[in-house]
């Protein structure tokens, strides 16, 4: 069960660095006005995050089985929790490398999305505010930015 757990753990982990290559390529897009890109790697995106949730799901029955414990309690462990309860040292020290990268790729991608937050808003406020300059501030089409 324990290497079960860490090939689910490697499994998300790639997920996430696939998912923090993609926040990167979605900054670069958005500083550089690539509109056609940003479509397709939007989607790109979704599918991962599906992919996720999956891996997430197969991880939480898995616990669920090998602790005997419910849904909810399976789905709050936190892997510094679980270190304790894996026999196998090599494996154990894995998932201590593991949850600190982990922690690591989980705080770069916050910012990168947080970053890319900022950056559409502000395309979408000046983009608001040129159609206000063009127009002069009339309605001239039922465009909504």
């Amino acid at each position: 069960m324990e290497q079960q757990l860490y090939g689910y753990l490697q499994f998300e982990q790639q997920l996430l660095q696939e998912m923090l290559r993609l926040a990167d390529k979605q900054q670069s897009a958005l500083v550089n006005y690539h509109i056609s890109e940003l479509s397709e790697i939007t989607s790109y995106q979704e599918a991962i995050i599906k992919n996720i949730r999956q891996a997430e799901e197969k991880r939480i029955s898995l616990l669920m089985q090998w602790l005997g414990v419910s849904r909810k309690e399976a789905a709050t462990l936190k892997l510094s929790n679980l270190e304790e309860k894996i026999e196998n040292e090599e494996v154990c020290a894995e998932i201590k490398k593991m949850r600190k990268t982990l922690r690591g790729m989980i705080d770069q991608l916050h910012n990168l999305n947080s970053t890319n937050r900022l950056l559409t808003n502000r395309a979408r406020t000046n983009i608001k505010d040129m159609m206000e300059y063009i127009t002069g501030g009339r309605t001239v089409c039922n465009v909504e930015v």
